[in-house]
């Protein structure tokens, strides 16, 4: 094995570690911010609570299971695992996940009595629509390399 090889082993792995780290931080900050948000809005006595904790709660659901999509696709590139279908459809989870909590929030704003993000749901309805434009990007990849493989 050569010494470039080497380095550029050693730098995926640690893109991979920053990655997987990150994942983790943003998890646990969110949950770090769901359970103030808690505290504090238990010692307000008005209505408001329920109204203001499920939208936060539904998001560190969706945290964690993108994080768990995002962890098991730092897994396979860490295998070197890159174009197999496995990864199109966890960046296709990825997509419609975030789509749908693009929609629970268009959704939200019409049934809530509080004033929540709004703002958001556009973002993350264009964020969604996105990942799912790069799952299908991945898949005719896939497509590709599978035809260019039985190419003699």
């Amino acid at each position: 094995m050569t010494q470039k090889n080497k380095v550029t082993q050693k730098r995926e792995r640690n893109l991979i570690a920053l990655l997987s780290g990150f994942c983790a931080f943003v998890f646990m900050s969110s949950t770090f911010r769901n359970i103030t948000l808690s505290y504090e809005l238990g010692k307000d006595d008005t209505g408001t609570f329920i109204w203001q904790m499920i939208p936060e709660s539904v998001a560190l659901l969706l945290m964690a299971f993108c994080a768990g999509l995002v962890i098991r696709m730092l897994y396979n590139l860490k295998h070197k695992r890159i174009f197999i279908p496995e990864n199109v459809r966890l960046v296709q989870y990825l997509g419609l996940a975030v789509l749908i909590y693009g929609v629970f929030l268009s959704i939200w704003k019409h049934v809530s009595p509080v004033e929540t993000v709004g703002f958001m749901r556009d973002a993350f309805l264009l964020l969604g629509g996105f990942i799912l434009l790069i799952g299908s990007v991945f898949k005719a990849g896939i497509r590709m390399k599978e035809e260019q493989d039985l190419t003699i």
